[in-house]
């Protein structure tokens, strides 16, 4: 019996889960049984050794491999599917799973699995296990929101997205979900004919070749951009699943996944927020901004949006003569300011007009102050996941 690990099973199907319990009861005291749509809010609380992860029918479940692995210190996950698709069984494995078991037709291996996990757990050291965290699978999801329109959310997502490209390797995906009017693609002089409702055929079965197959490439810093569809018909039929299907997917495959949300809050706005590992709050140095941001945290309280550890501001068009300055904002709200950008309204307009995007090559100099400021953070950004990683190693 093992009393001290805890096992968690994760299935949308009570029956399973029962069967489950009664199988390895006698070898493990401690069973939890909640459903895939609980794992965000639950798995922090629980902090299971041992996770079975049933993907059912539907194709749900391969997602939140990554999610449980960077929610959890020391965690083992066994990826139960009723698909014997080599495809997905590969990218269960990639993700971080330690095994893979065809279900139903395996299920008698369970017994012999789960106690090869827990030798697993035991023998594997911290350091090797700090290293893990920073693999294959844990990318990023970042959302660029405001509740006031207009503050820079797309110009500030478009040229990070730019920025964090041209100054690493890592890979990064910009998602416009600003449906009935775009945006991102006018900062970077994009045309693309595909979006996000031409994956609805592949939903369930999402992988890096289907993303890119609709994703248009910035030529400057070579970041992957998928871009609105500007058409309202089209962006009617993009539905939650859509995003949430995306960004879980995403994260299999890039670095870091930026998403531009309109004002609005739709159900796509919703769902991104409550994916997003952090979220951008867009404010500019005004009265009436900081007024809106009171009533966003209390709407966000109402509909179960949590911003704690996750929002961080960032201040927008700051100048000598901002009417309310960094210091007060710090005063008023217990949110961080990760980043400040100058008010350079005029040298923007031109690059716009010039139909030039503000990033084009790596080393660039003379570039607008208001670039410098986003190349900045982006190198900040950088050198935290930089200095995170030399800190576990």
């Amino acid at each position: 019996m093992y009393s001290d690990i805890k096992v968690l099973i994760v299935t949308e199907e009570a029956p399973i889960a029962t069967d489950l319990q009664d199988r390895l009861s006698h070898q493990f005291s401690q069973i939890t049984h909640i459903f895939a749509s609980e794992v965000r809010r639950e798995i922090s609380r629980i902090q299971p050794d041992i996770v079975l992860l049933h993907e059912g029918a539907d194709g749900i479940g391969m997602q939140l491999i990554p999610y449980i692995s960077r929610e959890v210190t020391h965690v083992e996950i066994i990826y139960l599917t009723e698909s014997k698709d080599s495809i997905r069984i590969r990218d269960a494995s990639r993700a971080g799973a330690f095994d893979v078991l065809f279900f139903p037709d395996e299920i008698n291996a369970i017994v012999d699995v789960l106690s090869r996990a827990v030798k697993a757990l035991k023998a594997v050291s911290a350091r090797n296990r700090d290293i893990a965290e920073f693999t294959w699978g844990r990318g990023q999801v970042i959302a660029f929101y405001s509740g006031k329109g207009g503050a820079g959310k797309s110009l500030i997502a478009s040229t990070l997205a730019q920025s964090l490209q041209l100054e690493s390797s890592c890979s990064v995906l910009l998602v416009d979900l600003n449906l009935q009017y775009g945006g991102i693609e006018t900062y970077l002089q994009l045309e693309s004919n595909r979006n996000l409702y031409d994956l609805t055929p592949v939903l369930r079965e999402l992988n890096d070749n289907h993303i890119r197959s609709v994703t248009v490439v910035e030529p400057y810093s070579q970041v992957e951009v998928l871009t609105s569809p500007a058409d309202l018909e089209i962006a009617e039929q993009i539905t939650e699943e859509h995003v949430e299907r995306l960004l879980r997917a995403a994260r299999l495959y890039y670095d870091y996944i930026l998403v531009d949300l309109p004002s609005k809050m739709t159900d796509l706005t919703y769902t991104t927020l409550e994916e997003a590992d952090k979220i951008y709050y867009l404010l500019t140095p005004d009265a009436l901004s900081l007024r809106i941001l009171n009533r966003v945290l209390g709407a966000f309280n109402m509909i179960g949006i949590d911003p704690t550890d996750r929002l961080q501001l960032l201040l927008n068009r700051v100048n000598r003569d901002s009417e309310i300055g960094a210091r007060e904002i710090r005063q008023r709200f217990a949110f961080e300011i990760a980043g400040e950008f100058r008010d350079d309204l005029k040298k923007i307009d031109q690059a716009v007009n010039r139909g030039k995007p503000l990033r084009t090559v790596r080393n660039e100099r003379n570039i607008s102050p208001f670039a410098k400021d986003v190349q900045k953070f982006a190198r900040m950004m950088l050198g935290k996941t930089k200095s995170i990683a030399a800190a576990k190693s």
